[in-house]
C-alpha cells in the first residue's frame, strides 16, 4: 500500500507540473497577472490578513492560552513574511514575464534560422 501511495503522489505531482507548463502562456496574458503586478492591492490584502492573524492571536491570549517568547517571535516572523510576499510579488512576476517574453523571442529567432 505504501508503494501505491507514493506512486499516486508522484503521478499527481507530474500532472501538476505538466498542467502548469501547458497553462503558462495563457496565464502570462490573463488578468491574474495584472492583479499580481498591483502592489497597492497586495499590500491591502496583506494588511487584512495581518489584522485577522493579530486578532486571532489576541483572542487566543484572552481565551487563556499562555504565550512564550518564541510564540511572539513566530508571530512577528509570520507578519513579516505576509508583508514580504506582498512587497516582492510584483517584482518576481515582472521578472518572470520578462523571461517568458525573452523565451518567445528566442523561439521566433530559431524558427527564422530553420527556415533559412
Amino acid at each position: 500500500m505504501d508503494i501505491f501511495t507514493m506512486l499516486l503522489s508522484l503521478l499527481i505531482i507530474i500532472g501538476l507540473i505538466i498542467g502548469a507548463t501547458i497553462r503558462i502562456n495563457s496565464l502570462m496574458k490573463g488578468k491574474i497577472i495584472n492583479a499580481l503586478l498591483n502592489k497597492k492591492i497586495l499590500l491591502i490584502i496583506a494588511s487584512i490578513l495581518a489584522f485577522l492573524y493579530t486578532l486571532a492571536f489576541v483572542i487566543s491570549y484572552f481565551d487563556g492560552f499562555v504565550f512564550y517568547w518564541d510564540d511572539y517571535f513566530w508571530f512577528a516572523c509570520t507578519i513579516a513574511i505576509i508583508f514580504g510576499v506582498a512587497h516582492y510579488t510584483p517584482i518576481l512576476v515582472s521578472y518572470l514575464m520578462e523571461i517568458h517574453q525573452s523565451n518567445l523571442d528566442d523561439i521566433k529567432e530559431q524558427e527564422l534560422k530553420e527556415v533559412v
